[in-house]
Parts: C-alpha cells; sequence; structure tokens
C-alpha cells in the first residue's frame, strides 16, 4: 500500500530536485526519491565505523601503506 507525502521545499530547490532526477534518468521525481531513500542504509557508516576507519587510515598512513593515485584508474594499476 502507498501512502502520499508531501515535502514542502523552496521553488530552487524543487528545480534541483527535479533537474538530478532527470539527469538520473528517473522518469519521475518519486522514483529518484525512492531511490535516495532505498540508498539511505547503504552509503552512510555510523560513527563508530567512521572512527574506525579513520583509525586505520592513519595506521596504513604512518607505515607508508597507502596509494596515492590521481584517479581509479591509477589506482588499480
Amino acid at each position: 500500500m502507498r501512502t502520499t507525502l508531501s515535502l514542502s521545499v523552496p521553488k530552487t530547490e524543487a528545480k534541483k530536485a527535479w533537474s538530478l532526477a532527470q539527469a538520473r534518468g528517473f522518469s519521475t521525481l518519486s522514483d529518484y526519491l525512492r531511490f535516495l531513500l532505498s540508498q539511505d542504509d547503504r552509503i552512510l557508516i555510523s560513527e563508530a565505523d567512521l572512527v574506525q576507519r579513520s583509525k586505520e587510515a592513519s595506521t596504513l598512513h604512518r607505515a607508508h601503506k597507502l596509494v596515492r593515485a590521481e584517479s581509479l584508474a591509477d589506482f588499480l594499476k
């Protein structure tokens, strides 16, 4: 069962949302917003995970094990 949500944003934000939806190939703004909501849990990390990754990066940096790459292609070499 679907429910309708009402969202109030300034006109500039509404135009931006429509532009982003179209640029990313969505036929409707609703499709785009549903996609963004579905991605929320996959993209965001917890504060604890962020702290842990930061500590790991510091350890790798001190051990000179980080790779400096100008692009993903350079990184994969």
